[in-house]
């Protein structure tokens, strides 16, 4: 018999179905399966192959943590105090449920778990299984005794298996300038928030003032993933509260912003005074086909002498000419 999983399906109809947790992994009513890797008990859901890159190779973790120490050396700035100051920004509570997308081999863990006081839970996901299972290796039982449950899963950021609203934050340091559609990995991020819940996204990318400078030119010929923009047009149409800034000497930005799925609290019914007169909506969606400017001058000059907005002047001739029709 299976207990109910926290974690969701991820295939395509099965609109985020409940899983069921049996020995060997997770399964959903429709059939849809989902191994444990070997040994222990973290789903795949997607995972990359063996080998693709540098990420889901052999020893990834190890070529990584050297690839860090490269960075932190760089811009003479120490690890704890850059890790201590980007979860900051996230305001975990005690209790929270927090999501890291793209968590590697869980370099952010011990963090996040601090910031939780002692109770609360860590998803931590990332698609090369690779670097997760080092992960898992390194923090699962170091931090056994913290009162906050870890959970890990080889998965897709672009394709989350967790259902609406689930987690209070996320967070995603490193790694989304690769994702193969960033929009969609940061709308998955909003979707598995609460809203009004914290998100806080953050990878290589200089600020714009040092993109023509030597440095700058410098800093991309070493590693192309410093000419990335700050994703900002990726967001969500319905974000509140979007801050931008940038780490480590200004080459890694740094998004925050609240989760939301509600449109913009923006009344496009409110009516202008003036000569032109109308709304944002009847400006927008009630354009019609050109008329001679002869005679759109003519009707302007028409309203101006009625005293009537130029929209509410057209308005109401079409709707005579339509009554008498």
């Amino acid at each position: 018999m299976s207990n109910q999983s926290s974690y969701r399906c991820t295939e395509p109809g099965c609109a985020h179905a409940p899983l069921g947790q049996g020995a060997d992994g997770l399964t959903c009513p429709n059939g849809h399966h989902f191994s444990f890797a070997p040994g222990t008990e973290v789903p795949v859901f997607a995972s990359e192959s063996e080998g693709a890159n540098e990420y889901s190779q052999e020893n990834a973790a190890e070529f990584h943590d050297n690839a860090l120490r490269w960075v932190f050396a760089t811009f003479q700035t120490d690890e704890q105090g850059l890790r201590e100051r980007l979860v900051a920004r996230i305001g975990l509570k005690r209790g929270d449920r927090v999501l890291v997308t793209g968590a590697g081999a869980g370099n952010d863990l011990p963090y996040l778990v601090h910031a939780l006081s002692g109770k609360g839970e860590v998803y931590a996901q990332d698609i090369a299984k690779e670097m997760l299972l080092a992960g898992v290796a390194r923090h699962q039982k170091e931090l056994a005794g913290s009162g906050v449950t870890l959970h890990f899963s080889a998965s897709d950021a672009t394709n989350l298996p967790f259902a609406d609203g689930f987690f209070d934050a996320a967070y995603h340091f490193g790694g989304i300038n690769l994702f193969p559609d960033i929009a969609k990995g940061i709308a998955e991020m909003n979707r598995v928030v609460k809203t009004g819940g914290k998100i806080v996204i953050g990878d290589e990318g200089l600020a714009p003032w040092l993109v023509d400078t030597e440095l700058g030119r410098m800093l991309v010929n070493n590693n192309a993933l410093y000419a990335c923009a700050a994703p900002m047009s990726a967001l969500p149409a319905t974000a509140r509260a979007v801050k931008l800034s940038w780490e480590l000497s200004n080459c890694f930005y740094v998004i925050e912003f609240q989760a939301s799925t509600e449109p913009l609290p923006v009344n496009i019914d409110v009516p202008h005074l003036g000569k032109r007169g109308g709304t944002i909506r009847s400006r927008y969606f009630g354009r019609m086909e050109g008329v001679d400017p002869a005679l759109r001058d003519s009707i302007y000059k028409e309203a101006e002498r009625r005293g009537m907005s130029r929209v509410a002047f057209l308005e109401s001739a079409l709707r005579a000419s339509l009554g008498k029709d």
